[in-house]
């Protein structure tokens, strides 16, 4: 079984077709990079996501460590990708223990990736365009266990959009079952890190949230009405390596239906 390609991430790419595009376009996808760094400046994947030419970065959360008050990492990071791509960050359970937390240091990320021009997205829709075609981001930021907290009425306001719509949580666990019919297109996620160590044939053993064999620990799954894409995440916060799962780097690419304009 590989650890040793932990030092180095593979980017995986998707591709999807639908009638609510003109244009295609490119996202660029990763979560729980967890404060690492690939090479200087973290150089190696900013020139990744430079030479994959996205046209939007969604970052969904844990970039960094609940136990580490040092943004250097992600602020540098955002600073170089901003001039890449739009990004949009949505936070994960590590950047609210790090800003929110009774424990944590009541650390304003969020207000100083804003401050740099980086939106972060907490609840509800975002109403954007991307190579001119409309996109709906629409932020559920509960994994399952607090599932009861979300105001459904955001879901069907979600839902009323009429453009390519994208539902972006930290927890895959959101989709088992409160999202698991919601009207939208394409559905993404991380937290799972791929379960950790991947078997043949049954994907993620393991997460300290679910127990074994996560459901959606990590790759293309199909919901009611939409495709999610789970990331494997770039980093760690554990001292169990990563067995036959190298991070990654996500990248969608959403066609028109059919063909059509490039």
């Amino acid at each position: 079984m590989n650890i040793l390609g932990n030092s180095r991430f593979k980017i995986t790419t998707y591709q999807m077709q639908s009638d609510k595009v003109q244009k295609e376009f490119r996202i660029a996808l990763f979560s729980d990079l967890h404060n690492h760094e690939y090479g200087t400046g973290n150089y190696e994947l900013v020139e990744a996501i430079r030479q994959s030419r996205p046209d939007l970065i969604l970052m969904v959360g844990d970039m960094v460590n609940k136990d580490d008050d040092d943004l250097r990492v992600i602020l540098e990071l955002c600073e170089n990708l901003k001039r890449i791509a739009p990004i949009y960050y949505t936070l994960g359970n590590h950047e609210g223990i790090l800003m929110y937390g009774q424990n944590g240091s009541r650390i304003t990320l969020d207000t100083q990736l804003i401050r740099m021009g980086v939106p972060v997205l907490y609840l509800g829709r975002e109403d954007i365009v991307v190579r001119g075609n409309p996109v709906t981001l629409g932020v559920f930021p509960y994994p399952e266990k607090e599932s009861d907290q979300l105001d459904m009425e955001e879901v069907q306001w979600f839902e009323e959009s009429s453009g390519f719509r994208i539902m972006i949580s930290h927890y895959p666990s959101i989709f088992y079952e409160k999202l698991q019919n919601v009207d939208a297109e394409l559905a993404v996620a991380g937290h799972y890190h791929g379960g950790q160590v991947r078997l043949p044939f049954l994907g993620g053993l393991y997460h300290i949230d679910t127990g074994f064999f996560p459901r959606y620990s990590g790759g293309e799954y199909e919901l009611e009405k939409a495709k999610l894409i789970v990331s494997r995440g770039l980093g760690g916060h554990t001292r169990i390596p990563r067995v036959n799962n190298r991070p990654e780097l996500v990248l969608i690419d959403v066609v028109p239906a059919g063909g059509g304009q490039e």
